[in-house]
C-alpha cells in the first residue's frame, strides 16, 4: 500500500458501489476504506439482479438461478407475471461484492477493518480513520460517501435527513430444502406481514430460497409470522431448514443535492434505490460510473466543481425514482381489499400480456403508473401529479 497521505480520493465504504466508484475513477490515486474485515460481509441483499443491472454490474460472478417472472400475491388475490424469457438472476452476493472488489483492486487500495468519517476544518472536508486501534487523518482532493443507507457522511454534510428520505429496516432467512417453483420470485403484498413495502421469497435454485421482508421494524418477528402463517410459505418451506440470517436497512427519498464541496454520495448513501423494489444495484452502478467520471474530469483540471454529478444522475434516473415515489405513497394509503381488488383486476387483464411484453424491472415507475391508471379501482384514481415527499 502507499503512504496513506498520498491518495487524491478516499471512498467509504466498499460495497460494490464504492467499488464501481472507485474502478472508474480514470486518474489519480484512490483509497476505499471499508469497516468490515471482508468484502461482501455481512449480506444484506437478496441478490435478485436484472439483466441490466447484471452488465452495469460488469458481468460479476457468480449467478446461481434464473427467474422468468413473478407470483405476485395480495391477502387473497394472486397475479402471475412473465414467460418464457430470463428478466433477472439471482446471485451469490459474498461472491459477486468480492469479483467486483477485485476488479477495483486492480486501479484501488483497501483498506479494511477502518472506520472513517468526514471531519470538517478550517481547510475544507478530511477523512478520519480508525484502523486497529490507529487514528489516521488523510486530507485527499475528493471524498466519496458509499456508507450506505444510514450514512454519516450524507448526514455530516446535511445531504440527508427524516424529510427526504424513510429508512426502512430488511430481514431475510437463506433456507434449504424448500419445495419452490425456481423459475419464478413470490411476492406478496400483504400488511400482515408488511405494512410498508412487502415480504418476499427468492428461488436460489432447486431448493434453496431467500425468503425476506422490509418495513419499518419487529422485521424478524413479522417474518418468523409470515413463514408459520401463510398458506403458500407454509407449503413452499414446510420442510425448510433456515441456514443464514441476515438483517439490513434501505433508504427510501430523493436527495435534492449529493455532493458538498469536494465529497459526493453514491448508491445508497445517496438514495439511488428503487422506491417500489427496493433494489439500488442498478442505479447505484449508473451513478457509481457517473461520479468516476465526474471525479475524473475534476482531478485533471477540466471542472473545477463536483456539481455536474447531481446533474447527471439525475437526467439519467432522478424521474425514475421521483415517480416511483409517488406510486408509492399511492399505494400506502389503499387498504386492504383495494390491494385485493388491484391484484385481482390486474390478473384477469390485457395488462398481464403488456407487461410481460414491455415491462422493464429497472424502470417500475413508468409502468407502474400505466398499471394504475388502466385499472378502474373502486373509489381510487391515481393522481397526476403527487408530492414526492416520503411518507
Amino acid at each position: 500500500m502507499r503512504d496513506l497521505n498520498d491518495y487524491d480520493v478516499v471512498i467509504i465504504g466498499g460495497g460494490p458501489i464504492g467499488c464501481i466508484t472507485g474502478e472508474h475513477i480514470k486518474n489519480g490515486k484512490v483509497l476505499i476504506v471499508e469497516e468490515h474485515q471482508s468484502i461482501g460481509v455481512p449480506l444484506q441483499c437478496a441478490g435478485l439482479i436484472s439483466k441490466n443491472g447484471v452488465k452495469e454490474l460488469g458481468n460479476p460472478k457468480r449467478i446461481v438461478n434464473k427467474v422468468r417472472g413473478a407470483y405476485i400475491y395480495s391477502k387473497n388475490s394472486m397475479a402471475k407475471i412473465g414467460n418464457e424469457e430470463i428478466r433477472a438472476y439471482v446471485f451469490e452476493r459474498k461472491v459477486m461484492d468480492k469479483d467486483i472488489a477485485i476488479r477495483a483492486s486492480k486501479k484501488c487500495d483497501f483498506l479494511l477493518k477502518a472506520y472513517g468519517e468526514i471531519e470538517k476544518d478550517k481547510d475544507g472536508y478530511k477523512v478520519k480513520i480508525k484502523h486497529l486501534g490507529e487514528d489516521i487523518v488523510l486530507k485527499p482532493k475528493v471524498i466519496v460517501g458509499a456508507d450506505g443507507a444510514k450514512s454519516i457522511t450524507g448526514k455530516k454534510l446535511g445531504l440527508i435527513n427524516n424529510k427526504n428520505r424513510e429508512i426502512l429496516s430488511s430481514c431475510q432467512f437463506e433456507m434449504v430444502n424448500a419445495d419452490v417453483d425456481d423459475d419464478f420470485v413470490y411476492i406478496f403484498l400483504d400488511r400482515r406481514y408488511s405494512e410498508r413495502f412487502f415480504t418476499w421469497i427468492i428461488p436460489m435454485g432447486k431448493d434453496r430460497v431467500r425468503v425476506g421482508l422490509i418495513d419499518k421494524g419487529n422485521c424478524h418477528n413479522k417474518l418468523m409470522k409470515f413463514i408459520t402463517e401463510h398458506e403458500i410459505a407454509m407449503e413452499i418451506l414446510k420442510n425448510a431448514t433456515i441456514t443464514e440470517f441476515s438483517t439490513g436497512s434501505l433508504p427510501i427519498g430523493y436527495l435534492d443535492r449529493a455532493f458538498k464541496d469536494n465529497v459526493l454520495l453514491v448508491g445508497d448513501a445517496a438514495c439511488h434505490v428503487k422506491p417500489l423494489s427496493g433494489g439500488g444495484l442498478y442505479f447505484g452502478a449508473i451513478g457509481g460510473k457517473i461520479a468516476g467520471e465526474v471525479i475524473s474530469k475534476y482531478l485533471n483540471g477540466e471542472i473545477d466543481s463536483l456539481a455536474p454529478y447531481d446533474k447527471k444522475w439525475k437526467e439519467t434516473f432522478g424521474n425514475e425514482i421521483k415517480n416511483g415515489l409517488r406510486v408509492r405513497k399511492f399505494l400506502l394509503k389503499l387498504g386492504e381489499d383495494t390491494l385485493d381488488e388491484l391484484i385481482g383486476k390486474l390478473a384477469k387483464s390485457d395488462l398481464i400480456d403488456y407487461i410481460n411484453k414491455h415491462g422493464d424491472m429497472d424502470r417500475q415507475a413508468s409502468l407502474a403508473i400505466k398499471v394504475l391508471k388502466s385499472l378502474d379501482l373502486t373509489g381510487k384514481t391515481f393522481p397526476e401529479r403527487s408530492s414526492v415527499l416520503v411518507v
